[in-house]
């Protein structure tokens, strides 16, 4: 009896551990590159969504990071634009120039995605602080 009760009292404890982590409040790939062909459009960039692919940037591992390529033509390179997004609050960055890319449809996305998640509103600031990896807080 007192091990089923310890089991059940570890158990119980292990799932509000789960459930209070902001792992389970992330938002999905899709959502992801979603902001990031928004961000193409507020850049002015003209990249199809088709030639937007994830990548793996090992600075910033906890984002999701995609790379858009502007194909060759008539013999010139490809033009590649990177962006880092926030899995937390769904801020997008340019990877290459370590700036925060917005415009009204971004944050019009981002506050539906502070809505779903659920997070106490103090959660917000060091949410936002979080950068990828290679750009410095002195960068903005």
């Amino acid at each position: 009896m007192l091990r089923t009760l310890a089991f059940w009292g570890l158990a119980l404890a292990t799932g509000l551990i789960f459930a209070a982590s902001p792992d389970g409040r992330k938002i999905g790939e899709r959502t992801a590159r979603k902001l990031v062909e928004e961000a193409l459009v507020a850049t002015g960039k003209r990249v199809p969504s088709s030639q937007i692919r994830p990548i793996a940037f090992y600075w910033s591992p906890e984002f999701y990071n995609f790379e858009a390529v502007l194909g060759q033509s008539e013999g010139l390179p490809a033009l590649r634009y990177a962006f880092s997004v926030n899995p937390w609050n769904g801020e997008v960055w340019s990877i290459m120039e370590c700036t925060r890319v917005t415009s009204p449809a971004i944050e019009k996305e981002q506050d539906a995605i502070w809505k779903r998640s659920g997070l106490p509103a103090e959660a917000r600031e060091p949410l936002h602080e979080k950068r990828p990896g290679t750009c410095a807080a002195d960068d903005d």
